[in-house]
């Protein structure tokens, strides 16, 4: 270890040191091993080209600027490895960085408001594809927590496209809505929650870095859940396309919230966003990966719209999606798409019985 000035070696540091070094190198071998995983599983075709086109771009532009953010830390800790090993908390810092002022939370809660509904798509869609595999053996599926683990700490623009490259582009038929279990429902919105709280907690305090322990456990748990999409059984249930309205109801409130200071506020003009946008490597790497996730949500409505003959749906909502947020729009389009999966069939019928 380092012996420069302002770093002396002892029993409590090299016990930091140690537990810094197992922290990163868990952390990484994760972000690889999830990468490693999502990637073996995609299979190239012309229908997830796009898809593949954006996790590629989104892995190196997101993290093109982390890197770019790791090494101006480390030159500002007197590029002393062993000094940035023990004194820079990375994951935390990083998450400090984009909530301490209104511009760059405005960036930032985008995104983050965005993972409950992520988590919700992504857990039902995999069991969908778990049970579809369990009846089929030609069929593969790859656990949804891996797209989770990619997401959350690669980058959510790089999980979220590897996921959907692995969906039938081919819009099943369902006799009814599917739904989640309560508990289920529960801890993504309780995720929610905590992920609004987080802007009025002092940054890099204990109870920041609690709310941010509590926040990824609240939406990785739902990821971990196995069970049956098409399964209603009363209160131990929730319909998708109702919890779809909640997550978009509270996103548009979340970004009204936010907004609104920009539009009526003279201290405050839009200009502040842009700057925002450059003000740290950090806050520009998870800016990028929410650019990205517009452009992502604004392809799957466009695509899978137009297979249910409604693509004019997709356009308008990819168009207004820039002014309400992708966190708001997304959810609203499931919740539609989900409910349009089930009327379908009885409109086919009746106009067989028509005919």
């Amino acid at each position: 270890m380092s012996t420069a000035e302002g770093f002396p070696p002892s029993t409590e540091t090299s016990a930091l040191y140690y537990k810094a070094v197992v922290s990163i190198a868990i952390y990484f071998t994760t972000v690889l091993s999830a990468l490693a995983i999502c990637i073996h599983r995609t299979r190239l075709t012309a229908h997830n080209a796009l898809y593949c086109l954006i996790a590629v771009s989104s892995l190196f532009t997101t993290w093109f600027y982390i890197i770019s953010w790791f090494h101006k830390e480390y030159v500002a800790l007197g590029s002393d490895l062993d000094r940035f090993i023990v004194e820079s908390d990375l994951f935390v810092q990083a998450y400090a960085i984009v909530t301490n002022t209104l511009p760059k939370w405005w960036w930032s809660s985008q995104l983050l408001i965005l993972t409950g509904t992520a988590l919700t798509c992504w857990s039902v869609e995999g069991q969908s594809l778990r049970l579809a595999a369990s009846k089929d053996k030609s069929k593969t599926w790859t656990p949804t927590w891996w797209f989770v683990l990619l997401g959350f700490f690669g980058s959510m623009s790089v999980g979220g496209p590897l996921f959907l490259a692995q969906l039938d582009p081919v819009p099943k038929k369902q006799a009814h809505v599917r739904s989640v279990p309560t508990l289920m429902a529960l801890l993504i919105l309780l995720g929610e929650i905590s992920v609004m709280a987080t802007p009025f907690l002092p940054s890099m305090s204990k109870p920041f870095t609690i709310n941010l322990i509590l926040t990824h456990a609240l939406f990785l748990l739902p990821s971990l859940m196995k069970f049956d999409p098409t399964n209603h059984k009363g209160w131990s249930t929730v319909s998708l396309p109702r919890l779809y309205f909640i997550l978009s109801l509270i996103a548009l409130l979340s970004h009204a919230m936010y907004t609104m200071p920009f539009v009526f506020s003279p201290i405050m003009p839009f200009k502040a966003l842009y700057r925002a946008l450059w003000f740290n490597h950090c806050q520009t790497s998870i800016s990028a990966d929410l650019v990205f996730n517009n452009v992502l949500a604004a392809l799957y409505m466009i695509q899978s719209s137009r297979k249910l003959n409604k693509v004019w749906i997709g356009v308008v909502l990819s168009l207004v999606m820039p002014i309400l947020s992708v966190s708001t729009v997304l959810p609203l389009y499931l919740g539609w798409r989900e409910r349009q999966l089930v009327e379908a069939p009885a409109e086919k019928e009746n106009d067989k019985k028509k005919k």
